[in-house]
């Protein structure tokens, strides 16, 4: 626990905040510290890359709303595509729909379980016990533990969890895109200011106090006294004092795995629906990478907000499918020709002098995952783009 805090003191930045709103902390010099030590980065971490489709941005590292957006996308039931068997792919379409209340700076407010009284109330027990039977080594360690523990507990709990991301451009493109992990990728649908939510999105401990970093340096070397003085005295101490010195070990370590398991979980759901509310889920899962990023494009282009440049596509393609062969390279251009022609993906048999045998057979199976993908989006087209979000004539020229 010490080392935890010592890397919190470690991660504590002097920060002056100003806020337009008429924020009364506005112009006041603040500490950050980084949420996520304590959280074993357990869904706090960073998430995914992300590229953008209509703005062409590329995020390497995003927020830890991505990474919880890819937890809760990992536990979906899914759709499964039949086609030729390879490393199977999971493609989730996420529709974000602007939350009212979502600002560019949130505050939260976690509120302690009922079940925190538990072990402040074995520790005392324990600790008086240990003093009307005089075990002093004992008395002493539990009452060091209740001061240093209950220090950095008041500390922490006078912070305010702030989530901030920044706010987007006027007249910025619709914020849509890729986010994920090599077999597990969401398309973000959505505005900007939602989808920046995720994807640049921070969280951080905020306090008024400008010792703030100080006072994590106290409560750390506190903690460490604490463990090592532990380690020195409770030996000393008699066996009934031992016995108390552990029951009440015993109930501080039960607390404490309950609500590293519990607790933070009801943190995250609280956090993500004030930002994101309730996103429409529905997953698919494809026998092989082509026919899911394929699937993706076929998503995109169907959208009425495109702006018709089938380019921004290719590069999405280059992203997910990064390989120069030439073989790759025509396969590729043939795609982008059919979203661009607005035709069906059936593919009539054509030769290219330049290809090995191996190399056209690689094309005709590339070209069968792409047919595979075109079928699965004809199939549940009306679950992925809803009829307001279809393209016009105006738009891409898809057609059946």
């Amino acid at each position: 626990m010490g080392r935890r805090f010592r890397r919190l003191a470690h991660s504590a930045t002097v920060d002056v905040v100003f806020d337009p709103d008429g924020d009364p902390e506005s112009g006041t010099e603040m500490v950050h510290i980084n949420p996520s030590l304590l959280f074993d980065h357990d869904g706090w971490s960073k998430g995914p890359a992300f590229k953008g489709a209509y703005s062409g941005s590329f995020i390497h590292e995003t927020g830890p709303l991505a990474s919880l957006l890819m937890k809760k996308s990992s536990k979906l039931s899914n759709t499964a595509i039949k086609g030729r068997p390879s490393q199977p792919v999971s493609v989730t379409v996420a529709s974000l729909k602007r939350v009212p209340d979502l600002q560019e700076r949130m505050t939260f407010y976690p509120r302690p379980p009922v079940f925190a009284i538990v072990p402040i109330l074995s520790s005392l027990a324990t600790c008086v016990t240990c003093g009307l039977y005089r075990e002093w080594y004992a008395f002493s360690m539990i009452l060091l533990g209740i001061l240093a523990r209950g220090f950095a507990c008041v500390f922490i709990g006078s912070g305010k969890l702030i989530f901030d991301h920044p706010k987007p451009a006027e007249g910025s493109p619709p914020g849509d895109g890729i986010l994920g992990y090599d077999r597990e990728l969401v398309l973000l649908k959505g505005e900007e200011h939602v989808v920046n939510a995720i994807t640049r999105g921070r969280m951080f401990f905020r306090f008024r106090s400008k010792h703030a970093c100080y006072i994590v340096e106290l409560c750390s070397i506190l903690l460490i006294v604490q463990a090592i003085a532990q380690l020195i005295l409770i030996p000393q101490s008699q066996l009934f004092g031992q016995l108390m010195f552990l029951v009440s070990l015993a109930f501080s370590w039960s607390y404490n795995l309950w609500l590293s398991s519990v607790d933070k979980e009801v943190v995250r759901k609280e956090i993500f629906g004030k930002i994101l509310g309730e996103p429409k889920f529905i997953k698919f899962t494809f026998p092989n990478r082509v026919s899911a990023v394929v699937f993706l494009l076929l998503a995109l282009s169907y959208d009425r907000r495109s702006p018709g440049d089938l380019e921004r596509l290719k590069k999405i393609m280059d992203t997910l499918l990064p390989t120069d062969a030439e073989v790759w390279q025509i396969w590729k251009e043939t795609i982008v020709e059919k979203l661009r022609n607005g035709q069906g993906f059936r593919f009539e048999d054509s030769h290219h002098p330049n290809l090995s045998a191996s190399d056209m057979t690689l094309l005709s199976n590339l070209l069968g995952d792409a047919g595979t993908a075109y079928t699965a989006f004809e199939q549940h087209r009306a679950k992925i783009v809803p009829r307001e979000e279809m393209a016009d004539s105006n738009g891409p020229p898809l057609r059946s």
